[in-house]
C-alpha cells in the first residue's frame, strides 16, 4: 500500500511538471535566445601543411528577432603543426620554425533569417572573428638572449589574428531542442601562423553541427 501511494504521488507530481517537448513547441524561433553546443572540423594551412583538418568543439549564444539577430561563439580547434617567421642573424636571414598547438576562436556576427517556416530556419551572418594560437614555441638555437627576445616578439605578432567572417546554416526545430548545421569562413591572414604561402586555401573554413536550446524570450514583456 505504501508503494502504491508513493507511485500515485510520483505520477501526480510528474503530471504537474512542464514537459520539455511542450516547452520547446510553445516557443517561437523569433524573439528568442538560444544556448548551443557544437562540434565539427576546421580546414587550415600552415608553413608545414596544406589543407589539414582539425577537430573543433564550441559553445555559442544566438539571439533572434523577427528578421535579424546576434550570434556569439567560443570555439577550440585541436591541432599540432609547424609555422614559421622570418628571423635575422648578423650574417643571414632565414625562416625559423615555430611549434604550434591548438587554436582558440571568438566570433561575433550580425544575423539575418530569410525564408522562415515553423520548423526550418535558414540563417546567414557577417561579423568578425578573433583567432589565437594556444601555444607557440620558437625552435632552434639562438645566439644570445637579445636574439631570443626578438624572436619572442615575432612569435607574438603572428600568434593572433582579427579578421572578417561569414556564417551560414540551417536550424531545424525538434521537440526538446533544435539541431543545426553551419559553415563558417574567414580569410586566411598572411601575418598569422595558420597561412601557407605556397598553396594553402584563401579561406579558413569550418563545418559545424550541434544542438541549441531555447531559453525563452529575448524581449521584455509589457507589464
Amino acid at each position: 500500500m505504501r508503494l502504491l501511494r508513493v507511485l500515485t504521488a510520483a505520477i501526480g507530481l510528474a503530471a504537474l511538471l512542464p514537459k520539455p517537448s511542450a516547452a520547446q513547441g510553445g516557443r517561437q524561433f523569433k524573439d528568442a535566445w538560444f544556448w548551443g553546443v557544437k562540434g565539427g572540423g576546421m580546414l587550415y594551412s600552415s608553413a608545414s601543411t596544406e589543407n589539414s583538418l582539425a577537430p573543433l568543439v564550441g559553445a555559442e549564444w544566438l539571439i533572434t528577432r523577427t528578421r535579424g539577430g546576434l550570434y556569439v561563439s567560443f570555439d577550440q580547434a585541436f591541432l599540432t603543426t609547424t609555422g614559421s617567421f622570418q628571423d635575422r642573424e648578423p650574417d643571414s636571414t632565414f625562416q625559423r620554425n615555430v611549434a604550434l598547438k591548438n587554436l582558440r576562436r571568438f566570433s561575433i556576427a550580425a544575423m539575418v533569417f530569410p525564408m522562415q517556416s515553423p520548423r526550418y530556419h535558414p540563417y546567414a551572418g557577417f561579423g568578425m572573428v578573433l583567432n589565437q594560437i594556444g601555444s607557440a614555441s620558437a625552435q632552434g638555437a639562438f645566439l644570445n638572449s637579445s636574439r631570443y627576445a626578438i624572436a619572442l616578439d615575432s612569435v607574438q605578432s603572428k600568434k593572433t589574428s582579427f579578421t572578417p567572417m561569414l556564417v551560414g546554416g540551417l536550424q531545424v526545430r525538434m521537440a526538446p531542442f533544435s539541431v543545426f548545421g553551419q559553415a563558417v569562413a574567414s580569410p586566411a591572414q598572411q601575418k598569422f601562423f595558420l597561412y601557407n604561402m605556397n598553396g594553402g586555401q584563401a579561406f579558413n573554413l569550418s563545418l559545424e553541427g550541434g544542438v541549441r536550446f531555447n531559453f525563452g524570450s529575448s524581449i521584455d514583456k509589457v507589464r
